[in-house]
């Protein structure tokens, strides 16, 4: 394709506007659904601390995002609002002792009991 300086006047400015529409992509009838329309449920993760591997240095306390992790008198981790936790993992990647384990629960998973 040659592209040619034209000026632009009133007679060609619809052919030229024209022009610009064809080589534009086409947008499809259907959209994307938002976050917006369907609310995301919010992942809930059980913090599982093993008290006999640690040797209460306090880096998960430390190292919480979302400072839940407390120690008690002689501290050891414990977390009173485990539905607080974000899943970060930061306190099971640094823990030095491998005390700490994250996983993801599931509230309704066994609720029906496999019925629908």
């Amino acid at each position: 394709m040659v592209f040619t300086e034209v000026p632009i006047n009133s007679k060609n400015e619809k052919l030229v506007i024209n022009m610009v529409k064809e080589t534009m992509p086409k947008k499809s009838g259907t959209r994307k659904k938002t976050a917006a329309s369907k609310p995301k449920k919010k992942k809930l993760y059980t913090v599982i601390f093993f008290q006999k591997w640690c040797k209460s240095c306090g880096l998960c306390s430390a190292l919480c995002p979302k400072k839940i992790i407390k120690l008690d008198d002689i501290g050891h981790p414990a977390i009173n609002d485990m539905d607080s936790c974000s899943g970060c993992r930061f306190c099971e990647i640094h823990c030095p002792d491998f005390a700490i384990t994250i996983k993801e629960r599931h509230p309704g998973r066994r609720r029906t009991n496999g019925k629908h």
